[in-house]
């Protein structure tokens, strides 16, 4: 099976078990009365939303490029994560709100409600657990952003649905019924928090921000000394889009050595640079037969 499957599969299985557990948190929060089951049910909907989009994206992100997107759609990952960062955002003031309502009206607790906000929460807390382990190996095996923002958000819930459950039990033992809304509010900021590395990240792929520093001077050692007829590298520059590192730069190969030497050369070092990492590449490398940096850099500045 391929990355595109895998990373298809896998927001497909993240959005049949969304749906399952907004079911459940909804129907016992609206039983039991717990305003902390209810704010776990909201994050559990933006959930299930946000993994139902994930699978169109990561579906149109795979597209090959076309006319109209001469790179491709990879950025459709960025776009995804991004709307799940701000969703995580707008959902954290929600349970803000229904908290700060709860702790100035308090209601008591059922027995029975107790006893079914503790059963969901539990079982939220391993399909949590289960799913963001499973998400994490998918988004290390196909370096997808969009699978690594939903293991992200899932680890979250594992830490927020603990945090409930053990404010439920609080409950059921001393009848402290205000540690119910303040627990939802600790949730809520511990939910903002969540979502503001994966805003940056994807904000970063939008940007085409360089690939990370360690990568892209073990490319600038391979293409500065893989040939003894291979001298200066200048105006290099790599960015992620989806599944794919773009890299581009300029070498400085003999002025006398033949076309089809240069070539292959050329051929020869995109060949060790694909071998860095398992994941697509885009390489494009223009070979210049003195240094023209200086040319180069003053055309970038200046434009002309």
């Amino acid at each position: 099976m391929n990355t595109t499957d895998i990373a298809r599969r896998a927001t497909w299985v993240s959005t049949a078990t969304s749906f399952s557990l907004v079911c459940l948190k909804f129907t016992v929060g609206g039983l039991s009365g717990s305003v902390a089951v209810l704010a776990s049910a909201v994050d559990s909907l933006l959930d299930f939303l946000v993994s139902l989009f994930n699978a169109f994206a990561v579906r149109g992100a795979e597209k090959p490029r076309d006319e109209d997107h001469n790179y491709g759609h990879g950025k459709l990952e960025g776009l995804a994560a991004l709307l799940e960062g701000l969703l995580i955002l707008g959902s954290s003031l929600f349970v803000f709100r229904e908290a700060f309502l709860k702790f100035v009206n308090p209601r008591p607790f059922e027995s029975t409600g107790l006893n079914l906000a503790m059963g969901v929460m539990l079982a939220s807390l391993l399909a949590s657990v289960g799913l963001s382990r499973y998400l994490q190996r998918m988004a290390a095996k196909t370096g997808n952003l969009v699978l690594e923002a939903d293991a992200l958000h899932y680890r979250t819930d594992v830490w927020s649905n603990a945090a409930i459950l053990a404010g439920i039990a609080v409950i059921a033992f001393t009848g402290w019924t205000w540690a119910d809304p303040v627990i939802a509010a600790g949730v809520g900021l511990y939910i903002a928090w969540a979502a503001i590395p994966l805003l940056r990240k994807s904000v970063d792929m939008l940007m085409d921000r360089a690939l990370p520093e360690p990568l892209v001077e073990r490319i600038r050692v391979i293409a500065s000394t893989h040939s003894p007829r291979a001298g200066d590298v200048h105006e290099m520059r790599t960015r992620r889009s989806g599944a794919v590192n773009f890299v581009e730069f300029h070498i400085v190969l003999d002025e006398n050595i033949p076309l089809g030497e240069a070539h292959r050369i050329g051929d020869e070092i995109e060949m060790r640079i694909r071998e860095l990492e398992k994941t697509r590449w885009s390489i494009n490398i223009h070979l210049d037969p003195v240094n023209d940096a200086w040319r180069d850099r003053k055309l970038a500045e200046e434009g002309g």
